[in-house]
């Protein structure tokens, strides 16, 4: 087994708008300004509004946009990428000031990671493409595209061992491997269902987890070579397999928690046996749209909904919710691996009947 000399925190990426370079358009945010990220230190009992962008004169801030995804610098916690509808946004004093990467532009950002190896490459998936920065946001450069222009990139993460190799899923269901950090590309697998997360693991990075859109949970332990379905130990629980999120309990260890239209199931034999987590709201009557899992702490889980935030400190046997500090949705979590009372929210608003 390969381990990582860093620990891999995967929970949603971070975007970056350039200062004074791009116009934050706040696509379906309305005219409120209660959204962007939010911090707690406290385990998610409090919360401040962190959407300060650092400027000379007038106060500016990304508070106006849709968070799309929130991660952190593998190598500094205290680095921050928080991904919008309109730019990515960089933080590098745990949100406490933002800056944009005006270069890459007022484009969606769909998810994002940081190299292991070097803080200055950043890969983004935006639209049918995926760029790459290797000099901190101040240039960047298209390295892979996809010909089909209603294909989206929906996640790219790189290997924390090899950080050479970078792995990027569309919502075509189409897999791709570069082994040359984004110089070319090969197929390794297709899901034939749109792949929302790719979840490589903290311990060894050739265990690989994909959620798809209604298809399950699939596995692999060789890199990408060969893959586990894991949907038949979870198709006894209606809608389990629709709309999965993954978060890795990596302080248990070959343990995964999922969120779908069914609630929340664990798995601590690597996905091949399920049992559900039991809420307290009914199966399928609440979406789930954001969910973590403490690095240090297998017993303290956080998830989001339309207008709530639940916590357990004990694994799921009581919970307490509060309501969020914005009348957003929470659609993003990320918790600090380093100290797990600080935890990063990303915020969204929703059209009126519109689905995630």
């Amino acid at each position: 087994m390969r381990i990582s000399s860093r620990l891999l925190v995967v929970a949603s990426a971070v975007v970056l708008l350039g200062a004074g370079c791009i116009q934050i358009t706040g696509s379906g945010s309305g005219s409120g300004t209660d959204g962007g990220v939010f911090r707690s230190s406290d385990r998610g009992a409090k919360w401040q509004s962190k959407s300060a962008i650092a400027t000379v004169g007038q106060a500016r801030n990304f508070a106006n946009a849709n968070i799309t995804a929130l991660a952190f610098d593998p190598a500094d916690k205290k680095a921050v990428y928080a991904g919008t509808e309109g730019g990515l946004f960089y933080s590098y004093d745990g949100g406490e000031s933002w800056q944009g990467a005006g270069a890459l532009g007022a484009v969606r950002v769909n998810s994002m990671a940081v190299s292991p190896a070097d803080k200055c490459t950043v890969y983004v998936a935006t639209g049918n493409r995926v760029m790459r920065t290797t000099d901190c946001s101040r240039t960047w450069e298209n390295v892979y595209f996809d010909s089909r222009p209603n294909t989206r990139v929906n996640s790219v993460v790189i290997d924390h061992f090899n950080p050479m190799s970078i792995f990027a899923a569309t919502s075509q269901g189409d897999l791709l491997k570069s082994g040359d950090a984004g110089g070319s590309w090969t197929p390794i697998h297709r899901f034939e269902n749109e792949v929302r997360q790719l979840l490589p693991t903290a311990s060894d990075s050739r265990v690989m987890y994909v959620g798809t859109r209604n298809r399950g949970v699939w596995k692999t332990t060789d890199g990408g070579a060969t893959w586990v379905d894991l949907s038949p130990g979870m198709g006894e629980y209606a809608g389990a397999l629709d709309s999965v999120l993954i978060a890795e309990d990596v302080a248990r260890g070959n343990t995964v928690i999922t969120a779908s239209n069914y609630g929340l199931l664990r798995s601590t034999d690597g996905g091949t046996t399920w049992t559900p987590i039991t809420l307290l709201t009914p199966s399928g009557s609440t979406v789930i749209y954001s969910l973590a899992v403490s690095p240090k702490d297998s017993n303290f889980i956080v998830y989001g909904t339309l207008n709530t935030l639940y916590r357990t400190v004990d694994g799921g046997a009581k919970w307490t919710t509060s309501k969020l500090p914005t009348t957003r949705a929470s659609t993003n979590l990320l918790i600090d691996p380093t100290n797990d009372s600080t935890i990063f929210m990303g915020t969204t608003l929703f059209k009126q009947n519109s689905g995630f």
